[in-house]
């Protein structure tokens, strides 16, 4: 039986330290597939617990040398955890290296005059802090040295380690070397050297931190908009229950200006919501009577009931937060690449210092090891594989939390870096291109009140779940109609509906269907057929018609635009199941060129198959059950959030309230992420080509390497938030 389990982890320092924690869990029995996303600190296990037991595989993380628990941590408490930890070791190491700063500055023949207090001149004061520095400050990457090297590995950790430690143990050899020499006091010692790797190393995390957690920022906002408690509304009494003990049909009231704390229909109130989580747009959205609300929106200005639709775990917001998750955890194949690379990079480092210390100690200044070690230092500092590990899941992590908050719901990261690279658009009609649900459009009815007419026919249609009857009662819903009851209620599949209502004999149905109970319908009425596909249900009291209804699925409003932005980025083609003229039609008045109708699910399947075949890269973007094959089948699967469950689960990206304008846009999400991982890629593939030979050749000291190592991580985090700009325009 497979099951998947999520873990919080503690103590990783950069990219290797993912691809390790995933390369050790992947060879354990029973796990399928892992993930670690080092932004977030966590790991996404798939594993047969038949086979092995979620506390065998945190028992194997922890003797890899890191922490982990099974309660997972939101984005907005890991990011100040962590920010906190690289502050408060920031400051600590600080103020232990200021004396010896101190006394550095004074040994530069540009800087004369800088009096330094005999005390803090002494060796013995500097080897008494360097040890403090050296042995508290860096045990934390002792200890992720030592786990790392057991296993035979290696991270950052252990370039930290090694370097500080060439520069400690050279120092306390200068020291007792000359014990009885004169110039004992007056000797530059090197560990300002070490304390100078600490604090910078650790300013860099923390400025990392603190970028990350700007990172986060949306995926915090989206979990922040998640209620606690709910105000449940029981007679006329209201009182606070927890979220978790709502009921679905629960009755829960909102005032003006809170943020509405579940799914449900507003059955009353007239109010203005900001959906802005929802849809990215700030406009605000009226809503009556019979209209959905949604968990994370803000009520702006009615007091409104809202009966509940879901409970809190299938709410929009926490699908939303759940995708937004999952995306984190499917690593692209460009990351998977880094990864592997990122786990060869430090042993790859560790080599080059040696050689360069070979090199510099037997061939350039032979017997002059003081220089080889000063120069491997500076190798071992300036390299470093966080740069590198961070290139691509920051950018990933931003580009599915903020394309969240604009309705685009990428499955995993992979859909993000290729969805850029599709060239021919499959779109089905029906709650695609259309709303999906019929709605009342206009009713013909001579000497009677429109709204009479709706009025008992919503009394009588609200017993039957046809889609037809369900839009005659919503068009009620929304006039605010008081329905009355209705009696001796018959429904003839396919034809129609008979009862009654306020005591009169009611039929509503198809022409041929009263026909058949002698009821005449004129055959002239006002003509209202203005496109195919338009239906009309008579209305009939005490046997003789009286009013015609005519119902249509009407186009969405963002139908055309999006066919026409989607012509920029490949072949656009409808597929459906409908006949020719409806297909003809809805093409027609959207822009589609190429029109596929009468498509059975095997026959879209079949389409999809035969394009890719010819080298084209399929998107299919659909939102019913038969569009689930075309939908798994296609390169990428785009489903709309108003479709079946289905077609929403076998989608690679859902979009939010079914605006098809949202696929163009997330063709260019995906595109800006693509180009920022990019140029995150190029920049720490050149830094370390470029920095490395450098201090191999002697022209970067220790410190400044270790200044470039720390800022090249901070650097690539800030342009992967320069997405965050392009993403809101």
């Amino acid at each position: 039986m497979n099951t998947q389990i999520q873990l919080q982890i503690r103590g990783m320092t950069c990219a290797a330290c993912s691809a390790r924690i995933e390369r050790t869990i992947r060879k354990l029995p029973g796990v399928e597939t892992v993930s670690v996303n080092l932004p977030f600190g966590q790991a996404h296990v798939e594993l047969d617990s038949n086979v092995i037991q979620v506390h065998q595989i945190t028992e194997k993380i922890q003797q890899i040398g890191y922490g982990v628990k099974e309660e997972l941590e939101d984005a907005h408490t890991h990011a100040s955890n962590e920010i906190r930890f690289y502050r408060n070791r920031f400051v600590a190491s600080a103020l232990l290296s200021m004396p010896l700063f101190w006394v550095m500055l004074s040994h530069f023949t540009w800087m004369p005059g800088i009096e330094v207090p005999a005390l803090i001149a002494s060796p013995w004061t500097q080897l008494l802090i360097g040890t403090i520095l050296q042995f508290l400050i860096g045990f934390p990457f002792y200890y992720g040295a030592y786990k790392v090297l057991i296993q035979r590995s290696a991270n950052m950790d252990v370039l930290v380690a090694l370097s500080t430690t060439m520069a400690y143990l050279y120092s306390h050899y200068l020291i007792f070397n000359a014990m009885h020499s004169q110039e004992m006091h007056h000797t530059h010692y090197y560990f300002d050297t070490s304390a100078m790797i600490f604090t910078a190393v650790l300013l860099g995390k923390w400025l990392e931190s603190i970028a990350k957690g700007k990172a986060l920022k949306g995926m915090s906002h989206m979990q922040s908009l998640q209620a606690r408690m709910i105000r449940l509304l029981e007679g006329t009494q209201e009182r606070w229950i927890p979220v978790e003990d709502l009921s679905i049909g629960a009755t829960v009231i909102v005032y003006p200006g809170e943020v509405v704390s579940v799914d449900g229909k507003l059955i009353r109130g007239l109010t203005e919501v900001d959906e802005s989580f929802l849809t990215g747009e700030s406009k605000l959205v009226q809503k009556s009577m019979g209209d959905m609300v949604y968990n994370g929106s803000k009520n702006v200005s009615g007091v409104i009931h809202i009966r509940t639709a879901v409970d809190n775990a299938n709410s929009q917001l926490s699908r939303m937060i759940q995708l937004v998750e999952q995306a984190q955890h499917s690593k692209p194949l460009v990351q998977r690449q880094v990864d592997r690379l990122a786990a060869l990079f430090v042993p790859a480092m560790i080599l080059c210092g040696a050689l360069t210390f070979l090199i510099w100690n037997y061939m350039i200044l032979p017997g002059n090891p003081e220089m080889a070690w000063h120069h491997a230092m500076a190798v071992l500092l300036v390299s470093c594989p966080c740069a590198l590990g961070l290139a691509t899941p920051i950018s990933i992590l931003i580009t599915s939390s903020l394309s969240a908050r604009r309705g685009i719901l990428f499955k995993e990261g992979k859909y993000i870096e290729s969805l850029y690279r599709m060239d021919c658009f499959l779109l089905d009609k029906t709650g695609t291109l259309t709303e999906g649900r019929p709605s009342v459009q206009a009713i013909d009815a001579p000497g009677q009140s429109e709204n009479y007419i709706l009025r008992i026919a919503a009394a009588l249609e609200r017993y039957s779940a046809h889609p037809l009857a369900q839009a005659i009662v919503t068009a009620a819903e929304k006039k605010q109609l008081l329905l009355s009851e209705a009696s001796a209620v018959t429904e003839i599949a396919s034809q129609g509906i008979m009862g009654y209502v306020e005591g009169i004999q009611l039929h509503i149905g198809k022409e041929s269907w009263l026909q058949s109970m002698d009821i005449s319908v004129p055959g002239a009425l006002k003509p209202r057929v203005e496109h195919a596909g338009e239906s009309r249900l008579h209305v009939a009291l005490h046997g003789v018609w009286k009013a015609t209804i005519y119902l249509s699925d009407p186009i969405r409003p963002s139908s055309s635009d999006g066919i026409a932005l989607l012509k920029k980025h490949g072949t656009v083609m409808m597929v459906t199941g409908d006949e020719q003229a409806v297909a003809a039609d809805v093409a027609g008045r959207t822009g589609i060129e190429y029109v596929y109708a009468g498509m059975l699910p095997a026959d879209k399947l079949q389409l999809v198959n035969r394009l890719q075949s010819e080298g084209r890269r399929v998107a299919m973007i659909g939102d019913g059950v038969n569009d689930t094959a075309a939908l798994t089948a296609a390169d990428i699967g785009i489903a709309m959030d108003s479709g079946t469950r289905t077609a929403i689960e076998a989608g690679d990206v859902v979009l939010l309230r079914g605006d098809l304008t949202h696929v163009p846009a997330a063709i260019q999400l995906s595109r800006n992420a693509m180009r920022n991982i990019r140029q995150n890629l190029g920049f720490s593939l050149t830094y370390n080509m470029i920095t490395i030979p450098m201090a191999a050749a002697g022209f970067l000291e220790p410190m400044t390497a270790c200044v470039l190592m720390a800022f090249s991580s901070v650097t690539v985090v800030c342009n992967a938030l320069r997405l965050t700009k392009q993403l809101k325009n």
